[in-house]
């Protein structure tokens, strides 16, 4: 294996992989014999927490019974049902990741609009599609990573999450299909949170140039049942999401208005679908995971933990007096070196590298595994006060340290 990881990027992102054993819970145990509290959770995939066994037997009972027909099954239709419940879109299809979801969620909208141009945010992560490659350099839209197709460039345009003027701009030319946008920026920006009225902004800006509106809540889907979706009342044409929708297993879904799914008949011939993409193994652990562990009561707990784990950083930060300001967003915190930022920019001008990787080795050599760069640390559904003590008292020591 390439940099001797089922994925070559494993060896920068996680600093010193670990190669694992098992997980059980809020954690895992490495082959060395460590084990680690994940506040990783995954990048999120496993917020219902390690070998949930009410998963692993929904999982277990599916496999006896076969793992694909490329055929609907019982539990297709009581996901789609109760994604349709939770979010403000009626009709979803089902992939195998949130970036797939994403991919025909495009598609889709250049189907329906006969348009080519899709707007991101700076310091977005949507996944690893073309399009989702593409962010500013030097003020200039460019392929962030190498083996990207010439003209992506120019299906992209890149505006500043929180910023209505630029947002007007990038839709002017009239040529957008779909604004694609997380509802917090979570992804790829530690948590940059919306400014009141940038929902409704965008809403209406994106109406008035006949423009689609798609949310990301594949980070999102943490802070409650219907994400921040239902939290804050977006008005979505389309809602994506994945990781932790299946408890882990692979898949994506995409949710689309009334309108929108009668696009997608198949006799109007959009361009989705895959051979594995709804299959009933993955459709079995989201129904489980959805109705018996994503439950209201998960995450008023998981969102309490968030909240002392906040209290815990702030007070880290405020003893030491350094000049970082903590995040918060329901089970989902970490810090800025610096003020709030507003803007992906401003977000980029607060990164530090050698920081951020300084603070994931220290909490691994003390058993806590942190999220990845640019994210922040989550408490999975599993995770109990004594994990989120763990996280406080060695985040506080390293602080301590750097003072």
């Amino acid at each position: 294996m390439p940099n001797g990881m089922p994925m070559a990027w494993m060896a920068s992102d996680y600093d010193q992989p670990v190669y694992i054993d098992y997980g059980q819970g809020p954690g895992f145990t490495d082959v060395d014999g460590f084990s680690y509290a994940d506040f990783n959770a995954s990048d999120m995939a496993m917020f219902c927490g390690h070998a949930h066994p009410a998963i692993v037997a929904a999982v277990q009972a599916q496999v006896a019974r076969s793992t694909q027909f490329l055929l609907p099954t019982q539990a297709s239709v009581e996901v789609a049902e109760e994604l349709a419940r939770r979010y403000r879109v009626p009709q979803w299809q089902f992939t195998l990741s949130a970036t797939q979801a994403n991919t025909e969620a495009i598609r889709l909208a250049r189907a329906v609009t006969g348009r080519e141009v899709i707007v991101l945010f700076q310091g977005h992560y949507h996944g690893h599609f073309e399009e989702g490659l593409v962010d500013l350099a030097d003020s200039r839209a460019v392929p962030v990573q190498r083996g990207l197709s010439k003209g992506v460039t120019g299906r992209v345009r890149i505006a500043q999450f929180n910023d209505t003027a630029m947002l007007r701009a990038a839709l002017e030319p009239g040529d957008v299909a779909l604004v694609l946008t997380e509802p917090a920026m979570t992804n790829n920006l530690h948590l940059l949170l919306p400014e009141p009225g940038w929902h409704q902004a965008l809403r209406d800006l994106t109406r008035q140039h006949g423009t689609l509106l798609g949310i990301d809540e594949t980070h999102t889907h943490v802070v409650g049942p219907g994400g921040a979706t239902g939290l804050w009342q977006l008005e979505p044409d389309i809602v994506t999401i994945g990781k932790a929708v299946a408890g882990g297993l692979p898949m994506g879904a995409y949710g689309v208005t009334a309108g929108l799914g009668e696009q997608l008949d198949a006799a109007r011939n959009v361009a989705t679908g895959g051979t594995l993409f709804g299959n009933p193994l993955s459709a079995a652990a989201a129904k489980t995971a959805l109705t018996e562990v994503l439950v209201p009561d998960a995450y008023a707990h998981t969102s309490a933990l968030g909240s002392q784990l906040a209290d815990g950083i702030e007070q880290a930060i405020s003893s030491t007096g350094l000049p970082w300001t903590v995040i918060r967003l329901g089970p989902r915190t970490g810090q800025w070196y610096g003020p709030m930022p507003r803007t992906g920019a401003q977000a980029h001008a607060l990164t530090d590298n050698e920081l951020t990787r300084l603070i994931r080795a220290w909490l691994a050599n003390r058993g806590i595994w942190e999220a990845l760069p640019g994210a922040g640390p989550t408490t999975p559904v599993p995770a109990t006060s004594t994990d989120v003590a763990r996280y406080i008292n060695a985040y506080g020591e390293l602080l301590a340290q750097l003072r």
